[in-house]
């Protein structure tokens, strides 16, 4: 019997031992978005006048991302009409407030002067305008460019009259095809893109 015991508890053992390799896991990797560098600023964004910009605040609405965008794992497209979800890339935060928060920073950058304030805000503050903005798409071919589409629009100080309303396209160059860290970055520049679209508007 003694031999057959230690032959079943081996056996255990060997089972627990490819059990555990199983369940392992990868560890999750997780990405962020920039706002373009001050240096980087585009060409012809001329500060606003001084009085103007003294007084001038801007309040940017939470930026409203595809359905298809709202998970933290990072989406990709693939031939077939496919969307492929990258179980371990994660974005490090929800990607709505990831992409508003970086928006209000471009869009400081590329006004210079001008107070850019995410709203709803906490106290009544007097506002010069209003931006909403929807993404209708903000991904990166798994060997393509990075691809922002996105409505705006801009509002007077109340929210309720509609002053402009634009379309944005741009898309981006991913340095490492399919390569997650590249698509965050290349996709941070197509936000560059939409702020300073933005900003001529509310020039």
């Amino acid at each position: 019997m003694a031999p057959i015991a230690h032959a079943r508890r081996l056996l255990l053992c060997a089972s627990a031992v490819a059990l555990l390799a199983a369940c392992s896991t990868p560890p999750s990797r997780f990405y962020h978005l920039d706002a373009v560098a001050p240096g980087a600023a585009p060409q012809g964004a001329a500060p606003l006048r001084g009085s103007e910009a003294q007084r001038r605040v801007i309040g940017l609405e939470g930026v409203k991302v595809p359905g298809y965008l709202d998970r933290s794992e990072l989406v990709m497209r693939a031939p077939g009409n496919r969307l492929v979800v990258r179980e371990f890339d994660r974005w490090g935060g929800p990607l709505d407030e990831m992409v508003t928060r970086t928006l209000l920073r471009n869009l400081e950058m590329d006004l210079p002067g001008a107070e850019v304030v995410g709203l709803p805000l906490q106290r009544d503050f007097p506002l010069s305008q209003v931006v909403e903005v929807t993404l209708d798409r903000f991904d990166a071919a798994e060997d393509g460019p990075a691809v922002l589409e996105a409505r705006w629009r801009v509002f007077d100080q109340s929210g309720d009259r509609l002053r402009r309303l634009g379309h944005t396209a741009a898309q981006e160059p991913v340095a490492a095809a399919g390569d997650p860290g590249a698509v965050a970055d290349a996709l941070s520049r197509t936000l560059a893109r939409l702020a300073q679209d933005i900003a001529s508007a509310l020039r």
